[in-house]
């Protein structure tokens, strides 16, 4: 009987993961850290078991997209609407903070203002993914540096678009009006029929829909991915469709059978966008510029939990949640890839530097995990936490 080479692919690649998994679960790795290993052995640079990281890295975005489909499940509104100054100012004065500091930089080694710009959208932007996927493992969505991070986070992923917006006009491209209006007229008649849907209840699922279970798992699909589809028409985060959809079926009483039947697709996905990222990775490129490429990771660290915590701090936090707050949005985030790409696109970003950039975003991503946790036993140790 002939033998699938794909069926094979796949077989390896599970098993991989699994192993790997199992070992970092063991030495109490968080499960996230796994899988982007497991993409770095799989990747073309090493085993080479995957090589159409394009295809990869698509699939994977899915999961990005149903993860914040069922953290807006999840959520807790009047909890963050408690917090919506730290959401709203805080990002805003962390994203100033990161493009002036970039700009200095620029300034002294003589390069262009442009390329300060988007090195301070990049470093502002934290990884949806990383740290949600970490607040849910933890079961800390509804603490208080949970909702802290969750809100500048959701922010951040709205603020991609007047960034795309900015590098656009100060680099080669040419920005449409008719694309800025779609944005922002399409933004608030979203959010405006979400908010009416969530206070009148109005949703309404007909029985026959999810009658069966094949029926409610390609309803949930359809409900999360259909969600992504119009923002992203929109011009905005396909994520943030998604968590408005998660936010408006939790608000009715529809989210228990959404969960139940999609948690294992849901798995699945996320996984694979965390393969993708490993698999960005180019081995030998690291190992030649390894001291570059772990000062630059090491500055993102520090600088970001530092102007992090410097925010919370200054909207009235606690040193505790300050310090564990800017621990989980220390890295750089996914929607980093797209700007670096956007940069690349548009003159401001060469060829040398999108490579450095990019390798630097996914060391940011693999070790975010392992930099929380310093941070909280650094917290523990100066009594800003209790004790575990």
């Amino acid at each position: 009987m002939h033998l699938d080479p794909m069926m094979m692919d796949i077989t390896i690649v599970l098993s991989v993961a699994l192993a790997v998994a199992y070992l970092a679960v063991r030495i109490g790795l968080p499960i996230v850290v796994a899988y982007i290993i497991s993409g770095i052995m799989l990747g073309p640079s090493m085993l080479g078991i995957i090589s159409d990281k394009e295809t990869v890295t698509r699939v994977g975005e899915i999961g990005v997209v149903m993860l914040l489909f069922f953290v807006g499940m999840e959520v807790s509104i009047p909890k963050l609407m408690e917090r919506w100054r730290i959401a709203v100012i805080g990002t805003a004065v962390q994203v100033a903070i990161s493009v002036v500091v970039c700009l200095g930089l620029v300034w002294l080694f003589h390069l262009p203002a442009n390329l300060g710009i988007l090195f301070g959208f990049m470093v502002s932007l934290s990884s949806t993914a990383v740290v949600l996927k970490e607040l849910q493992d933890a079961g800390e969505m509804d603490e208080p540096f949970g909702q802290n991070a969750i809100g500048v986070l959701l922010v951040q992923d709205m603020a991609i678009v007047p960034m795309m917006i900015v590098l656009s006009l100060i680099g080669d491209n040419e920005i449409h009006a008719s694309e800025l209006i779609k944005q922002v007229v399409g933004g608030v008649v979203l959010l405006s029929v979400v908010i009416y849907l969530m206070k009148t209840n109005m949703l309404h699922i007909p029985g026959f829909l999810k009658g069966s279970v094949e029926k409610r798992v390609l309803l949930g699909l359809l409900l999360c991915l259909g969600a992504a589809t119009l923002t992203s028409w929109l011009g905005l985060s396909p994520g943030l469709g998604a968590f408005l959809a998660g936010m408006v079926l939790a608000s009715s009483d529809q989210s228990d059978w959404v969960h139940e039947h999609l948690e294992s697709v849901y798995v699945i996905f996320v996984m694979i966008f965390f393969l993708s990222i490993g698999m960005m990775v180019d081995t030998e490129y690291l190992m030649t510029h390894l001291l570059l490429v772990g000062g630059a990771t090491a500055m993102v660290f520090l600088f970001n939990s530092g102007v992090n915590v410097f925010v919370m701090r200054a909207l009235g936090e606690s040193w505790g949640m300050a310090l564990i707050t800017g621990g989980l949005l220390s890295q750089i985030g996914e929607f980093s890839f797209l700007l670096a790409s956007v940069g690349a696109f548009a003159g401001i970003l060469s060829p040398a530097l999108h490579e450095l950039t990019v390798i630097v975003i996914a060391m940011t991503l693999l070790f975010s995990p392992v930099w929380m946790m310093m941070t909280k036993w650094l917290a523990r140790q100066q009594g800003l936490l209790p004790p575990t």
